[in-house]
């Protein structure tokens, strides 16, 4: 069960309604704004606590894999889309991409990890707590990376 902070509301509660309130944040690259906002909205805080970054990259993944279920994004996130900085492997703008229409390899490993995780809850949690943990952490390293 998750906990409340001062206020009544979970960490994952508070990211869910930043979403809602501003859905293309959910498909952005980077956290930076995110944690802008929390660091804004409680303003005892000197820093982002790792705690605070691990919900962040586990709702953004709960969220995103939620959307997949839908059919996609929705219509308003679409709208004038910013383009990423290139990275390694990675096509510099202007250039065609070799596998179109196909999701970025990040967001590909991102959703196997997700597939592994629900293999290994539906095959026992207990037996395999350790792995689940693992694949867990495995998949927060992910989404965080997209997001840098």
């Amino acid at each position: 069960m998750a906990k409340a902070n001062g206020d009544g509301q979970t960490i994952s509660g508070y990211f869910r309604k930043v979403f809602q309130e501003n859905p293309k944040l959910l498909h952005g690259r980077s956290n930076q704004e995110l944690l802008q906002r929390w660091l804004k909205d409680h303003p005892g805080e000197k820093e982002v606590p790792q705690k605070v970054r691990a919900n962040l990259s586990n709702i953004k993944s709960v969220l995103r894999k939620e959307a997949r279920r839908k059919g996609g994004r929705p219509k308003a996130a679409a709208a004038a889309p910013q383009p990423p900085a290139p990275r390694a492997g990675q096509p510099a703008p202007g250039q065609a991409a070799t596998n179109t229409g196909a999701p970025p390899p990040l967001e590909q490993l991102e959703e196997q990890i997700d597939e592994c995780l629900s293999l290994a809850k539906s095959l026992g949690r207990e037996r395999l707590s350790h792995v689940i943990s693992m694949l867990r952490h495995a998949r927060n390293l992910v989404v965080w990376e997209q997001g840098r």
